[in-house]
């Protein structure tokens, strides 16, 4: 039995109290599709197509040009599987940062604010994190208005135009070019506004956070998913270049391979490149942010280099002079500045971390090979 598609969405209820600027409670309301129809569409689609796979596997011979045809299929009903994911982990993402409260008052907001004080009759709401809270509800409505804007719609209408310069379409080919179209707009709002994040915040990232990269690892994750989407189409097209190098010549799948493979090559890139920028692109901001945060943090660790050195500077001038308990005490000073020291100096200046780096690089691997394949093939025709 298909479980409930608003599972996959938050769903629809009222708004909070303009007054009330609950950010864990605007997050829980958070509606990144609102369109009944849409969450229908996007939740079941996957699943028709998965369907249709089976039928044709039982209906129709597995030849190399229908098993091409299905495994297009297989890409595109993972391309919305992972899609709904990232749906579901947008309103997760912003509200595991604000949790982590590693989004703080800016400097400059702060000496404005105490530049301007509020009256003696009026209570004290814009100042601290009363201020932050609102500037981020604000931040957050917005995202949420732009992702449902009616320009979704618009962006769909121009993907589905492409179904028209080919030889031959299916009406349902115009309905999923629709769907990818709005995809398309809810994927790249959601990399402006992880952009934004660091253009209209600042960012106090935590030492020694377990994730290793200051608690930010949310960010990271959200953008490796916007990523995933992204490259399911490449390694689709890398795989078939990759299988007219490891079948036997002449063969069915060697030849369907080999017909595409010109044409698969050319657009293997612009799959790539959108991954990779789909990744990196929105990060920066967060960056540039960890950078300046790094700078500050060095200093203070350098401080702390220098009082490790002055305590052994200590104990070895005065080893002969200095009675147990007090040098019990320094040894015990100097393990403790060790620690500390060893446990931060590894300072993180990305918002993702070994972990998603790996996952990043993993799901780039037949695309890569696939480019190399032809590289490979290009240099062999040279010589």
């Amino acid at each position: 039995m298909l479980a409930d598609p608003h599972s996959f969405f938050p769903s629809d209820v009222t708004s909070i109290d303009d007054s009330r600027d609950d950010v864990k409670q605007e997050l829980e309301d958070f509606k990144s599709i609102r369109s009944a129809f849409m969450k229908w569409a996007l939740y079941l689609l996957p699943w028709i197509i998965l369907a249709t796979i089976i039928f044709i596997i039982f209906n129709y011979p597995v030849n190399s040009g229908t098993f091409m045809y299905i495994t297009g299929l297989l890409t595109a009903a993972m391309s919305l599987l992972a899609f709904q994911i990232l749906m579901q982990k947008i309103p997760r993402t912003f509200k595991t940062i604000w949790d982590r409260k590693v989004v703080v008052e800016c400097e400059s907001v702060s000496s404005d604010t105490e530049q301007d004080p509020i009256g003696p009759d009026e209570p004290d709401i814009r100042t601290g994190r009363d201020l932050l809270e609102m500037r981020y509800l604000e931040f957050i409505r917005n995202l949420g208005k732009l992702m449902n804007s009616p320009f979704q719609f618009l962006s769909g209408i121009l993907f589905s135009l492409f179904v028209l310069t080919w030889d031959y379409s299916l009406k349902a080919e115009f309905l999923i070019a629709f769907i990818i179209g709005i995809m398309a707009w809810k994927m790249t709002i959601t990399a402006i506004y992880v952009w934004k994040m660091g253009k209209e915040f600042c960012i106090e990232p935590q030492l020694g956070h377990v994730d290793k990269c200051g608690g930010l690892s949310p960010l990271g994750d959200l953008c490796l998913w916007n990523a995933f989407i992204v490259t399911i189409p490449a390694v689709y097209l890398g795989s078939w270049i990759i299988i007219g190098m490891v079948t036997e010549p002449q063969t069915q799948y060697f030849l369907q391979s080999e017909e595409y493979s010109a044409l698969f090559s050319k657009l293997l890139f612009v799959p790539v490149f959108f991954a990779l920028i789909a990744f990196f692109l929105p990060l920066w901001s967060t960056h540039q942010l960890m950078l300046r945060w790094k700078e500050k943090k060095q200093s203070q660790l350098d401080h702390l280099e220098q009082c490790i050195d002055r305590l052994e500077c200590k104990i070895l001038e005065e080893a002969e002079t200095m009675d147990k308990k007090e040098c019990e005490c320094i040894f015990r000073e100097r393990e403790l500045m060790e620690h500390v020291y060893k446990q931060n100096k590894m300072i993180p200046v990305w918002p993702f971390n070994i972990k998603i780096i790996f996952k990043l690089l993993l799901s780039q691997s037949i695309p890569f090979f696939g480019i190399l394949s032809q590289a490979l093939n290009f240099i062999r025709k040279l010589s």
